[in-house]
C-alpha cells in the first residue's frame, strides 16, 4: 500500500499540477504582471461548463467511458463481388457497411478503433478477409495511426484514444492471401511501427501503469491508471490477442516490460489489464471494472440494432463500449446510433467514477462536431 501512495503522491493525485499553476496566476495578477483579461481567458479553458478541473483531470483512465468502432476501418465491399459473397454464405450479409475515415470519426466522438492487421511481406495492411471483404479506408497500418496522430496533434488535450489491433492469422484467410504468419521478429517490427509514429511521450504503456508495482495487474488492482490530467493527448494499445500470439509477445516480459501495447487477458495473469467482455453482461463486467480493470463490450453486433443492448453496454461500466453505428453513421433505416447524450466523446464511468456527476464536461466540447441526437 506504501508503493500505492507514493505513486499517487509521484503522479499529483492529491495536489493537481493546475492548482499550482493557478496559485501562480493569481499571484501574477495581484502583482501586476499579468492582465486581468488574460488571467480570466485562461481560468475559462481550464474550468468548462460542468464542473471544475479537479473534478476532470483527477479522474483516472480506468473511471471513463469512450465510444470505439468494430473493424474501424471498414468499408463495403464492391459489386458484384459482394452480392456472389451473399450468395455462398449469409455470414457475408454482415459486411454491408462503411465507416468514416478514422480522422472524422474522431471529429463525432470516437474515442476507441480496432484494426484487423495482415502480416504482408511488404508490410503491415489493414483489412478484413482477402479478396472478398478487402476494402479499408487506410490499407496500410501505418497510414490509419499518422490520420489518427496528425488529428491528436491537432487536438492536444483530447481523452486518451485506444487500438486494439488484431492479428489476422486465420489458416483460411493465410492461404488466400499473401500474408504470413507472424513471428517474434515480426511482433518487434509492429512496436516498431507504432513508436514510428507515435514516441513514447505519446503512449500510455504497460510500464507506465505498473509503476513501481510487482506486476502489472498489481498495479491495475490497485487502481494506478494514469489520471486524466496525465493522459491527454496520449494514445494507447491492445494487441488482441489471446491465444499463441499474446504468448509470444510477453515471452520474457510477464509484464510487458519495454513493450508499448497491453495485450487482452483475463485476471490472474501478471500482464492483466485489459478484458473483452463481447456480451454486455452488467454483473460480470461491473465486477471486473470495480476491480481495477478496463473492459471492451459490444453495444450491437451483427449489423443488429438492439436498444436494450446498447443500454446495458453502458450501464455495465465497461469503459470501451464498441459499435458500428458511431456517431454519424445512424442506422440508415431506423435510426440507431451509439451515442452519450449531448454527443459528447467520454464520460464519467457510471460505475467506477462515483460519486462524479455523469454530466461532467471531460473533454474541450470543441473537439465534437456534434450531429444531434437519436
Amino acid at each position: 500500500m506504501a508503493a500505492v501512495d507514493r505513486q499517487k503522491t509521484r503522479r499529483g493525485f492529491s495536489v493537481p499540477s493546475y492548482r499550482t499553476n493557478v496559485e501562480k496566476l493569481v499571484f501574477r495578477v495581484l502583482a501586476g504582471a499579468v492582465p486581468l483579461g488574460i488571467a480570466a481567458g485562461f481560468l475559462v479553458s481550464l474550468c468548462w461548463a460542468d464542473g471544475t478541473p479537479s473534478e476532470q483531470d483527477a479522474l483516472r483512465l480506468h473511471q471513463l467511458q469512450v465510444i470505439g468502432t468494430h473493424n474501424s476501418y471498414h468499408v463495403r465491399p464492391k459489386e458484384p463481388g459482394f452480392s456472389q459473397a451473399k450468395e455462398l454464405s449469409a455470414f457475408a450479409a454482415t459486411w454491408d457497411y462503411t465507416h468514416d475515415p478514422l480522422d472524422v470519426q474522431l471529429d463525432h466522438g470516437v474515442r476507441s478503433f480496432e484494426l484487423d492487421v495482415n502480416n504482408l511481406p511488404e508490410g503491415f495492411e489493414v483489412y478484413h478477409w482477402p479478396i472478398v471483404d478487402f476494402e479499408t479506408t487506410c490499407r496500410r497500418l501505418v497510414d490509419c495511426l499518422q490520420t489518427v496522430r496528425a488529428w491528436s496533434v491537432e487536438h492536444p488535450k483530447h481523452v486518451p484514444i485506444s487500438f486494439l489491433l488484431e492479428i489476422k492469422d486465420e489458416p483460411g484467410a493465410l492461404r488466400a492471401s499473401r500474408a504470413k504468419p507472424i513471428t517474434m521478429d515480426d511482433l518487434d517490427q509492429l512496436d516498431a511501427e507504432i513508436l514510428s509514429v507515435f514516441p513514447e511521450e505519446a503512449l500510455i504503456t504497460p510500464d507506465v501503469v505498473r509503476g513501481d508495482a510487482g506486476t502489472l495487474e498489481e498495479a491495475v488492482l490497485a487502481r494506478n491508471w494514469p489520471t486524466l490530467e496525465e493522459s491527454r493527448g496520449k494514445v494507447m494499445f491492445i494487441l488482441q490477442e489471446t491465444n499463441g500470439i499474446r504468448d509470444l509477445y510477453s515471452t520474457d516480459r510477464p509484464s510487458l516490460e519495454g513493450r508499448p501495447m497491453f495485450v487482452l487477458s483475463r485476471p490472474g495473469y501478471p500482464f492483466a489489464a485489459f478484458i473483452l467482455a463481447n456480451a454486455p453482461n452488467k454483473d460480470r463486467i461491473g465486477k471486473l471494472v470495480e476491480l481495477g480493470y478496463i473492459v471492451r463490450t459490444r453495444a450491437d453486433t451483427g449489423l443488429r440494432t438492439d436498444r436494450t443492448r446498447r443500454d446495458e453496454a453502458f450501464a455495465s461500466g465497461a469503459q470501451i463500449v464498441s459499435t458500428d453505428f458511431p456517431p454519424g453513421e445512424a442506422h440508415p433505416e431506423n435510426g440507431y446510433v451509439v451515442q452519450f447524450p449531448n454527443g459528447v466523446a467520454a464520460r464519467p464511468n457510471s460505475v467506477t467514477a462515483k460519486p462524479v456527476k455523469e454530466s461532467l464536461e471531460i473533454e474541450d466540447p470543441s473537439y465534437v462536431q456534434h450531429l444531434g441526437e437519436h
